[in-house]
């Protein structure tokens, strides 16, 4: 197996805490553990906990708890992982192995890259159907979709709300998307975890439950702002899907934390969750208001679309510099780290997080700025 570096992971990982300023995040600031705890109850349970091995594919209210998220599914439906990126990595295992005769993986870009550059290693071939920049978003190009999906296609995989865009899928697209699926009889695996992160109060629409080949998969990482318990899941179609997932599960991290299946029990409780929702759409438009100041105090080097969800922004670099080059240096000269759009397959173009606090946020644009004034 040929691993490609997957490297937008690898730099976050090598810089992240140790610049003076992170801006790759694609996330808002995080929720302490006291956060949930809301009372001297649920305290001392938590410190008096045994550390034992939890529930392997997640406890029974846990996945109660996932699955009324997704209406006409149970706890059978669901396979709880260690973070969505594990959801991501044994779907992916699952579909390469249970479908001996495709070996093609219809993927979405720009994107965020885990699922492509795992079957890739595994010696699958990836074929790319883009995302197309327009004003009121960046829309799937459906026409090019239907040419790239064939007989030899395991799935079509998409992002929804999309990584790195903050761009949303709307529903006319995913219904062309299942269409197009349904036809060649291939699955759609829909990467939803910024879901709940919207600008608006709606939210987006969910793959789930519009295709009986359809797995969803998502985390508490973003919109819940709790990455630190690296608590994921897969929605699935089936108890049968649910279940062959979880046998993948037992050759990889055995179990989800015991601690953290037991606190993502209380960050999911509806009323509890509509308050961390709150406070991330908040923290979202609050930073939207200050990024896009910025960015249109260099509409000369800068040509964005507004996120319609998440706190990331997708924009075209016109500094003359490659993307890379410029993270580099802005990296190696002002201690702030963006993403590169090389790292999403879209070269030319910058992902920037702005779901810090405030504070942070604006002292990061003025490190950015003196950059930016001495090219």
């Amino acid at each position: 197996m040929n691993l490609e570096p997957f490297n937008l992971e690898r730099i976050q990982s090598e810089w992240e805490h140790f610049v003076d300023f992170n801006l790759s995040e694609s996330g808002v600031e995080p929720l302490r553990i006291i956060d949930l705890l809301e009372t001297t109850e649920l305290k001392d349970q938590f410190l008096n906990m045994q550390l034992g091995y939890s529930q392997t594919n997640g406890t029974v209210p846990l996945r109660e708890a996932i699955a009324q998220y997704y209406p006409g599914s149970g706890a059978e439906n669901i396979l709880a992982t260690n973070g969505g990126a594990e959801a991501n990595f044994l779907v992916t295992w699952w579909l390469f192995h249970e479908n001996p005769l495709r070996r093609e993986l219809v993927f979405m870009v720009p994107n965020y890259m885990q699922m492509s550059g795992i079957w890739k290693a595994f010696g699958g071939k990836v074929r790319t159907c883009k995302l197309q920049m327009a004003k009121r978003g960046w829309i799937p190009d459906i026409e090019s979709l239907k040419d790239v999906v064939t007989d030899g296609t395991a799935a079509i995989m998409i992002c929804n709300p999309n990584n790195p865009t903050g761009s949303i899928i709307d529903t006319s697209s995913l219904k062309a998307i299942v269409e197009i699926a349904d036809e060649k009889g291939v699955w759609v695996v829909s990467d939803e975890v910024y879901r709940g992160a919207e600008m608006k109060e709606e939210k987006s629409p969910s793959m789930f439950g519009r295709y009986d080949k359809t797995i969803v998969t998502s985390s508490l990482s973003k919109v819940c702002a709790l990455p630190g318990l690296r608590l994921g899941w897969a929605a699935c179609p089936s108890q049968e899907v649910a279940t062959q997932l979880w046998n993948y599960s037992d050759y990889t991290t055995i179990c989800p934390s015991k601690m953290s299946d037991w606190l993502a029990v209380h960050a999911l409780r509806p009323e509890f969750r509509a308050k961390i929702e709150q406070r991330t759409r908040k923290l979202i438009r609050e930073n939207w208001s200050i990024t896009k100041k910025w960015l249109d105090s260099y509409s000369a080097l800068f040509e964005y679309v507004p996120p319609s969800a998440s706190a990331i922004c997708f924009i075209k670099q016109k500094t003359g510099l490659s993307s890379l080059e410029l993270v580099m240096r802005l990296l190696k000269e002002k201690s702030v780290l963006i993403a590169p759009g090389e790292y999403f397959e879209v070269p030319g173009f910058i992902r920037i997080g702005f779901g810090a606090d405030r504070e942070y946020l604006e002292r990061a644009f003025e490190r950015f700025s003196e950059f930016l004034d001495a090219l």
